[in-house]
């Protein structure tokens, strides 16, 4: 069988409406476990597209220990803010 030919079969979706994509689909699409699917309704019809993921062989970018620590500093919540989260949550502990 070509990777251009066709492929069609009868599917009978479960009771909470979930689907299996055939082994001869997943396959020729490669789709595996950590796939992402698009899917999209048009009119009558659903489209369900594989979608690519970028393999990257470094980090987008490395951050120093200097820039780390001022992340964490800066990202600090006010004295204010934290007692009223603290409060807040003391409520339902």
């Amino acid at each position: 069988m070509s990777e251009t030919e066709p492929l069609t079969r009868l599917l009978r979706p479960r009771a909470r409406g979930q689907i299996t994509i055939p082994v001869e689909f997943r396959r020729r699409l490669r789709i595996g476990e950590n796939t992402i699917l698009r899917v999209t309704l048009r009119g009558l019809k659903i489209e369900i597209l594989p979608l690519q993921t970028e393999v990257r062989d470094r980090p987008l970018r490395d951050y120093g220990q200097d820039e780390i620590g001022r992340f964490l500093k800066e990202d600090r919540l006010e004295v204010r803010t934290a007692k009223k989260v603290r409060h807040l949550l003391g409520k339902r502990a």
